[in-house]
């Protein structure tokens, strides 16, 4: 049996324009993903915080895909959007696309900071080693956001693909 893939769900154009509309009105880069957790598909730019993560490699696949894979099967598992952050303290979202027996991939959007969460900067120096002053600089450009805005948010956009 052919695997369905989350272009059979909706057109390359028509992610785009999800992933567009879902950086800006989060202000957070964000991904379409398949059921590997390979992006597909991206929109908008990563603090530079994330860049420093994700340019390394070990703390890209500690930092950024260990919580891709991890919540992206609590959201497979629940059917449900899953809304934590990452190991270094920064929030993330992901949505399930298919469901718990034939997840075929996920939108996930991540890189701002919760206004009451910190981020974990004996997490991020494990993984990637820098003075505290450079990690101070760069967590200080972590953008803030309320995190029950983007679970409202999320929560609508998970309704409005599900019902299309």
């Amino acid at each position: 049996m052919e695997r369905m893939s989350v272009y059979d769900l909706k057109s390359e154009q028509e992610w785009q324009a999800i992933l567009d509309e879902i950086s800006k009105r989060l202000g957070m880069p964000a991904a379409l993903m398949d059921e590997k957790n390979v992006i597909l598909q991206h929109s908008g730019t990563r603090n530079d915080l994330c860049l420093a993560v994700r340019g390394n490699d070990h703390s890209r696949s500690t930092i950024c895909g260990a919580s891709q894979q991890f919540l992206a099967q609590q959201a497979w598992s629940s059917g449900e959007p899953v809304i934590d952050v990452c190991e270094a303290g920064i929030c993330k979202f992901v949505l399930p696309l298919g469901g718990p027996d034939r997840p075929v991939g996920t939108l996930t959007a991540c890189g701002s900071c919760s206004r009451t969460e910190d981020i974990e900067d004996e997490m991020v120096q494990l993984n990637l080693p820098m003075e505290d002053e450079a990690l101070a600089s760069l967590k200080a450009q972590v953008p803030t956001l309320q995190v029950e805005d983007m679970k409202a948010y999320v929560d609508d956009l998970f309704r409005r693909i599900r019902a299309a």
